[in-house]
């Protein structure tokens, strides 16, 4: 009777288990989606900044702007988006490794970092990386405009205090199919290639607009909204590869106990049939005893 017991307990620990992860699994694939269209709509807004930086750089030559001069400055700051809780997997380790990876050359010295997640940044301090700050990850995509707006002050700040000319953005994104990926995007110095191609490029329309702006305060205005859509959909693509990564993890967790479930199942219904049995049978000899008395 007190294993049967144990075994009930065990299949009820189990099943509330199970129920937990499922909604878990719920809420994962529902942060997917609001992170995954948050993404899509920055498409067609970074499409938008990419034409008034066009119609600036074709008017007026603006490549001696701050931005563009600091790339001499041998000083790097890396913004590294990790996890905010865990159950994710692999997510953060396979971030740190990539991270060690590309500044695997950079002097330690003039390397500093700003960490998105309190998981990522304990596997970078281990590694003896110079940490400036954390940064919370934001739970919902109303979350993110605020978390975005404070690591551009830390830019800022990086740039006027530090003499930080390079400034990079390391973080996971899903892939289409399954699974994620790590990407750096270098965001300063602005890359001269890109802004060649913007200048050179084909208006989409017979009509060229104007301003009367002062070119470089416009273009130091884009620039900063073309900063806060980069950081922006870095930190969406993180969240969503985060989210996938944790409905993958716990949809292995729920096969597992599904198949525990049925091992204690199986083990609770014979203990229950040889418990059974044996009752009967101490019925049966006790009932011969009383016969024969």
């Amino acid at each position: 009777m007190q294993k049967l017991e144990q075994l009930q307990r065990k299949v009820s620990s189990a099943e509330e288990l199970q129920s937990i992860t499922r909604t878990m699994k719920v809420m994962s694939a529902v942060s997917i989606r609001q992170f995954e269209e948050a993404v899509k709509s920055l498409a067609e807004y970074f499409d938008t900044l990419e034409l008034g930086m066009q119609i600036v750089l074709r008017t007026a030559n603006v490549y001696s702007i701050r931005d563009l001069e600091k790339e001499r400055d041998p000083g790097t700051g890396v913004i590294a988006v990790g996890s905010g809780q865990s159950l994710c997997g692999p997510f953060d380790e396979m971030l740190t490794s990539y991270i060690l990876e590309k500044t695997e050359e950079m002097d330690p010295a003039k390397l500093q970092f700003y960490v998105l997640g309190e998981r990522l940044a304990g596997h970078l301090k281990i590694e003896k990386k110079r940490i400036d700050r954390i940064f919370a990850t934001p739970a919902s995509v109303d979350g993110i405009n605020d978390v975005v707006l404070a690591l551009l002050n830390g830019i800022e700040q990086w740039q006027y205090e530090a003499g930080i000319g390079s400034i990079l953005v390391i973080h996971n994104k899903p892939l289409a199919k399954k699974g994620f990926t790590p990407r750096t995007q270098y965001l300063l110095p602005l890359n001269k290639a890109w802004l060649d191609r913007l200048t050179t490029r084909k208006w989409p329309t017979n009509n060229i607009p104007t301003f009367t702006m002062d070119p470089e305060e416009l273009f130091t205005a884009l620039l900063r909204q073309y900063l806060f859509v980069s950081l922006f959909r870095a930190v969406a693509e993180s969240l969503a590869a985060e989210y996938a990564s944790r409905l993958a993890a716990m949809q292995r967790a729920e096969t597992k106990i599904e198949e525990r479930l049925e091992i204690l199942r199986a083990e609770f219904l014979r203990e229950r049939q040889a418990s059974i049995t044996e009752e009967l049978l101490d019925i049966m000899a006790g009932f011969e005893a009383v016969k024969n008395a």
